[in-house]
């Protein structure tokens, strides 16, 4: 295809489109548009005046995407999410593909604008001159740092506690440092300079336990007595952050090709690896808390697109679960044993999980615990366990939204739109304390799983019945949305809600569509307002009048509008503010 000689972009011009990216974009989007893109889910790409390309992707039904290269905010989609969609994301990685430009670009914006972490060449051993030394090699004597090379170039043979090890070592040189952007920056190039020739697969758990590893020195230690809250400075906080948005893109890349073009003994190092990995992240969760957790969900994700995708059987997610519920086992057993018996329940703990914490387990270690059995239940599809799980977890120690969400979300990404609708209907309830935000989100995936299962609507409805009243807004807006005037109506009714608390255009399409339902609605309130017996309470009421008059016109009932207003009138005749205000309306003469 024939690029309009305005659609070409210079180098500087891409460089902003990559910064524009990981701007308004975050990095699931990113990853789940590079799947479209490979999946070659978009169609032919048509090049607009101003700088627009428009193309048709294939996703749960046929959307169309308007891509504004200049502008790109105002891109838009027909899709539900209608804006930084996916489908956005695999537009531009078309277009980059015919601009000749690397998509992978896209795919690593946040890396490269957040931590640039672009690995050193791994000198050879033979190009190692032993008679030189750097001056940073001072700290170490270099014989010490060329036993640390030659140690890496078995890494992929060695345990990942032992690359951990390795990786304390050479990093020795560059002293104690205080966790920040800069510091970790430094790090990531200490340990990539000793990175040897690695497989594809295992090249990417190098990368990715060197995120690990600068996490873990960037979190401070809880206090092994009282437990009392981790928190992180504010440049610590950005280190982290930067980790995290890198350790995303780590793992937005898949693993399955890599694993189908090694031979069978490279698998099953690699397959030991990425154990070995389940068993760190699994340590280090076991500590963490609602206020800090931070390896609670890449142990997730990892699970999620690294392991879960490639298993034959459940095998490995039976085992899982079973290590897990012996940690709970140990746990309850230790929190019941007096203190001088407590030492030995901990240190069984240790041992399951790897932990060389010491001190008697809190509570609070029990919601990771939860979270990774709720998943594991999840991917082997035993959801009622799950679900009881979570509810217990819930109910003891509050989950965090994004936890609870991310379960609906694997199953919209993967169109399960019936086990979507079952897991909506048994979360709902959890998220009933919860913001605006995260109910705005489960209602988004309600009306995607209702598009695919209309017969679903109904639990949506029981479901936010039950959530109230924390799910009064959803539910009112559900019901606005599709028309359900009467059901709208019936529930206003119920709560005593003011009508004149709603804007008019929350009114007219049911004056429009259904005025008859506004009739008790409104005479409610009239009744309401004249019962308060002040100036103000008058006023309201004539003005609520007014409509009813408008809507009795509308049906044709004058008739019934004149003996209403004739018999409030004689009723309430004794209350003379009344009485004036409705003159002053020109309901009476």
């Amino acid at each position: 295809m024939n690029i309009p000689i305005d659609m070409n972009l210079d180098d500087a011009q891409w460089q902003q489109l990559i910064r524009e990216v990981a701007e308004h974009f975050n990095n699931l989007t990113i990853m789940r548009g590079f799947q479209y893109y490979k999946q070659k889910r978009v169609g032919s790409l048509t090049f607009t005046e101003h700088h627009g390309i428009t193309a048709d992707v294939q996703g749960s039904e046929e959307y169309n995407v308007t891509l504004s290269v200049q502008s790109l905010p105002t891109s838009y989609c027909t899709c539900p999410v209608g804006s930084r969609c996916k489908h956005i994301i695999a537009v531009m990685m078309s277009y980059a593909e015919l601009l000749e430009r690397p998509v992978h670009a896209i795919v690593n914006a946040h890396s490269s604008t957040a931590l640039k972490q672009a690995p050193k060449p791994a000198a050879s051993m033979s190009a190692f001159r032993s008679d030189v030394v750097s001056e940073q090699d001072t700290d170490i004597p270099h014989q010490q740092y060329s036993q640390i090379r030659e140690r890496a170039l078995e890494l992929a043979a060695l345990e990942i506690m032992e690359w951990h090890e390795l990786f304390e070592q050479c990093l020795a040189r560059l002293g104690t440092g205080t966790p920040s952007t800069t510091y970790v920056q430094e790090a990531a190039d200490e340990l990539y300079a000793i990175k040897p020739k690695l497989s594809a697969g295992m090249d990417q758990l190098f990368e990715f336990h060197v995120h690990l590893y600068l996490m873990r020195y960037c979190i401070p230690s809880r206090h092994p007595i009282s437990h009392t809250p981790v928190y992180l400075s504010y440049p610590a906080q950005l280190a982290v952050d930067a980790l995290q948005k890198g350790m995303d893109q780590v793992l937005s890349r898949p693993l399955h090709l890599q694993f189908a073009e090694l031979p069978d003994n490279k698998l099953k190092q690699l397959w030991k690896r990425l154990e070995e990995t389940i068993t760190y992240l699994r340590t280090q969760m076991m500590s963490e808390t609602s206020t800090l957790m931070l390896f609670t969900p890449i142990y997730r994700q990892v699970w999620l697109n690294w392991i879960v995708p490639h298993l034959q059987n459940g095998h490995l997610l039976i085992s899982e679960l079973n290590i897990l519920q012996e940690i709970e086992n140990q746990l309850k057993e230790a929190a019941v044993n007096t203190p001088s018996n407590s030492v030995g329940s901990v240190l069984s703990v240790a041992n399951l999980t790897g932990s060389s914490q010491s001190g008697k387990p809190g509570k609070s270690a029990s919601l990771p615990l939860v979270l990774a059995q709720s998943w594991i239940y999840f991917h082997l599809h035993q959801d009622e366990q799950a679900w009881q799980r979570l509810t217990s977890g819930s109910t003891a120690y509050g989950i965090p939204a994004e936890h609870l969400l991310h379960f609906l979300h694997v199953l919209a990404d993967e169109s399960d739109w019936k086990r979507l609708g079952a897991w909506l209907a048994q979360l709902g309830p959890l998220l009933a304390n919860r913001r605006n935000e995260p109910l705005q989100d489960y209602m988004q995936l309600w009306n995607m799983t209702i598009k695919h299962l209309p017969e679903m609507e109904n639990h949506m409805w029981d479901t936010l019945v039950s959530m109230l009243p924390h799910s009064r807004p959803a539910y009112e807006e559900a019901m606005h949305s599709r028309g359900q005037w009467r059901r709208w109506i019936d529930f206003q009714l119920s709560t005593e809600t003011e009508p004149l608390e709603f804007r008019v255009a929350v009114l007219q399409p049911i004056e429009k569509d259904a005025p008859e339902l506004l009739l008790p609605f409104y005479h409610q309130a009239v009744e309401r307002y004249i019962g308060h017996k002040n100036r103000d309470g008058y006023k309201a009421a004539v003005k609520l009048l007014k409509r009813l008059s408008k809507i009795y016109k509308k049906l044709k009932q004058e008739e019934r509008w004149e003996d209403f207003i004739t018999a409030l009138a004689v009723r309430n005749s004794r209350l003379r503010a009344l009485q004036e205000e409705l003159r002053k309306g020109k309901l009476i003469s």
